[in-house]
């Protein structure tokens, strides 16, 4: 397998890094690299993480934490040649992460 990573931007601002470790379908598993603008984010995905992950959250719940972590407008660019991916599903924990699309 070849090294694969992606920059997680919201607008043009880095995020931060994600490195492929390892694919799961549908989910891909990486190590995660924050920058200092990841902090003021973290809240969001973490609670959208906590929320998708509980057996006790409810639709109502969940739709709200989808809606927060919409509204951030994060993207997923790959460092090596592909297109952006806009529409994705990402939970970050630590320094590990891992999305779909």
């Amino acid at each position: 397998m070849t090294d694969q990573s992606w920059r997680l931007l919201q607008g043009d601002t880095p995020v931060g890094t994600l490195m492929l470790h390892h694919i799961d379908q549908p989910w891909f598993h990486c190590s995660f690299t924050a920058t200092a603008a990841w902090e003021s984010l973290r809240p969001t995905v973490v609670a959208w993480t906590q929320v998708v992950e509980s057996n006790d959250s409810d639709e109502l719940e969940v739709n709200e934490a989808l809606e927060a972590i919409d509204a951030l407008g994060l993207v997923l660019v790959p460092v090596a040649e592909s297109e952006q991916i806009d529409d994705f599903l990402i939970h970050i924990e630590g320094d590990t992460a891992r999305f779909r699309y």
